[in-house]
């Protein structure tokens, strides 16, 4: 059987660092199943209304002209904010990015990440290679020391994500008067993750 792009045989699954480049370096990001790439103008829409209708998907609402905006910019990676859609077989499933919290500061070299994914999408695997996909490239292309990531604590398929992707739970961090489950990932604990090859 033949390994899909970005996959090994020794079942690491790492970014393939030959994917062609994009409008980022890297990008679009190619994995077994899916393929991280920049959002198309027709899929804002969609990624609008899961924004504003998911209670779990964010700590706060941002402003839709803003949002669109940012969606718009898409596959460029800029003052430390990127939007990539989670394509499956040419469709988008959902999104992933990197942001900047308004609220608290992050150490230098720090990216944080969210995701979300088309409730009949969830439970099989993608939001676990979406965001094994989007790290790898963070720590590959983007100069990266640490990923990290928050989710709600009642989130269980989430913090099963980055619990199985070996990421550490650092405590919990309160904003937007509410709490939220802190994860972490270091550049040389994802590199000792898989052999190198």
């Amino acid at each position: 059987m033949n390994a899909a792009p970005g996959s090994r045989p020794d079942g690491c699954n790492r970014v393939d660092p030959r994917n062609p480049a994009g409008t980022a370096e890297g990008i679009p990001v190619t994995g077994p199943r899916l393929v991280l790439r920049p959002l198309r103008p027709e899929e804002i829409d969609e990624q609008w209304q899961a924004m504003v209708t998911d209670p779990m998907g964010t700590a706060q609402v941002p402003d839709e002209a803003r949002f669109r905006a940012r969606l718009r910019r898409s596959g460029q990676l800029t003052g430390g904010w990127i939007d990539l859609a989670i394509d499956l077989d040419g469709a988008a499933i959902g999104r992933i990015q990197t942001f900047v919290p308004t609220d608290r500061p992050r150490p230098a070299g720090t990216f944080e990440i969210g995701i979300h994914l088309r409730e009949s999408q969830r439970g099989k695997g993608y939001g676990r290679e979406a965001v094994t996909l989007l790290t790898d490239w963070l720590f590959r292309h983007a100069g990266a020391h640490a990923v990290q990531a928050s989710t709600d604590p009642a989130n269980v398929a989430m913090r099963t994500v980055f619990d199985r992707l070996g990421w550490t739970l650092t405590g919990t961090v309160n904003y937007y008067g509410r709490p939220w489950a802190m994860y972490r990932m270091t550049r040389p604990e994802w590199a000792a993750g898989c052999p190198p090859g």
